[in-house]
C-alpha cells in the first residue's frame, strides 16, 4: 500500500457524493472522490493519510500509458453537475460512459464530436458468464 499524509483544502458535496481536495507537504494536490459519504466530521484543515493500492497506479509518458485496455472513440454526449461530468463515447455502436470530475473535463477541454482515448486497468474488468 502507498500512504501520503495530506491536509484537506477543499470539500464539495453533491447529495451523498463528496469531492475532497488535499495538499501534501510538498504542495502536491490530490483529489479524492467518495460515494455514499456521510462523515460530517471532516473539515478543511484536517490532516489525514491518503492510502492507495500499488495496482491502482498507472504510468504514462504522454500518449503511451501502462493500461492494457485503451481505445480511441468519439464523444457523443456530455452531462454534468457541480462535481461530475459523464462523458459518453461511441464505441462501435455501443455507448461507453466515463464518470470524471467536472474539473478534469475542463482541463482536458472535452467537447462533443472530439475523439479521445479512454482506458480501463485490466484488474478493474469483471467477467460475467
Amino acid at each position: 500500500m502507498n500512504k501520503i499524509n495530506a491536509e484537506i483544502i477543499d470539500i464539495k458535496r453533491e447529495n451523498d457524493i463528496v469531492l475532497i481536495k488535499l495538499k501534501d507537504r510538498n504542495e502536491n494536490i490530490f483529489s479524492v472522490l467518495i460515494l455514499d459519504f456521510n462523515n460530517h466530521k471532516i473539515h478543511i484543515g484536517l490532516r489525514c493519510d491518503i492510502v492507495f493500492k500499488e495496482s491502482e497506479v498507472m504510468i504514462s509518458n504522454t500518449f503511451n500509458i501502462s493500461a492494457r485496455n485503451k481505445f480511441r472513440s468519439k464523444v457523443i454526449s456530455i452531462k454534468e453537475d457541480s462535481i461530475f461530468a459523464r462523458i459518453i463515447f461511441d464505441f462501435y455502436g455501443k455507448k461507453i460512459q466515463s464518470l470524471i470530475t467536472k474539473e478534469a473535463k475542463e482541463e482536458l477541454n472535452i467537447k462533443i464530436n472530439d475523439t479521445y482515448i479512454w482506458f480501463i486497468k485490466s484488474n478493474e474488468l469483471i467477467l460475467q458468464f
